[in-house]
């Protein structure tokens, strides 16, 4: 199997940790696709042109990371995606957080790397607002996931690396200590430490 993915991709790197996690390296190809420079590969198994994208063992591509990262936690007994109840709610509401996150982060980059004059400063201030909003409410809900080793935890994590990347000036970490502590047991763990983007991209 290949997952065609950049070292910069948040949502990539969602994927990459979690095969890490299952123990999956040698199963799954990460192959580095550009979406800007439209490789054929990526085009012919993802007609929106974005990363990730798996090209599964029988050739049927998956893309949007959550249903990657579903599929890839099928692989392995040790799920990080409760089969069913109340915590697969809480694990999926959390990522679905944490993307949101990733989605304004994104947003605010690409509108401050327009031209200045044609930046709309209303729209990175709500992507700011939803930012910061998201982030008091996981300070204040620490509690439903600070020690869970599961894809909501992990997908708080990269969300909140991704910050470090691309959004530093947020200094996420003030006035919330709880999730500044979480955040570091889980750059310390080798399959973040493997995935960090490339401090110069």
């Amino acid at each position: 199997m290949k997952l065609l993915m950049t070292e910069t991709s948040p949502y990539a790197r969602k994927c990459r940790v979690l095969i890490r996690e299952q123990g999956l390296t040698e199963r799954i190809e990460e192959v580095h696709a550009m979406p800007l420079d439209d490789p054929e590969e990526l085009l012919d198994c993802n007609p929106l042109g974005k990363v990730p994208a798996l090209i599964r063992a029988d050739g049927t591509p998956l893309f949007d990371s959550p249903l990657i990262c579903e599929y890839i936690d099928s692989l392995d007994d040790d799920r990080w995606i409760p089969k069913s109840g109340t915590a697969r709610w809480r694990v999926l509401r959390f990522q679905a957080l944490a993307d949101g996150m990733l989605d304004l982060t994104v947003g605010r980059r690409v509108e401050l790397t327009r031209p200045k004059e044609k930046q709309f400063d209303l729209w990175v201030q709500r992507q700011e607002n939803g930012i910061r909003r998201s982030l008091d409410l996981l300070e204040a809900e620490s509690d439903k996931f600070a020690g869970a080793f599961d894809l909501g935890a992990m997908s708080i994590a990269v969300a909140l690396g991704y910050l470090d990347f691309r959004y530093p000036e947020s200094q996420w970490r003030e006035g919330r200590p709880v999730l500044a502590g979480f955040y570091e047991k889980w750059a310390s763990r080798p399959s973040f430490e493997s995935t960090q983007p490339p401090a110069d991209a």
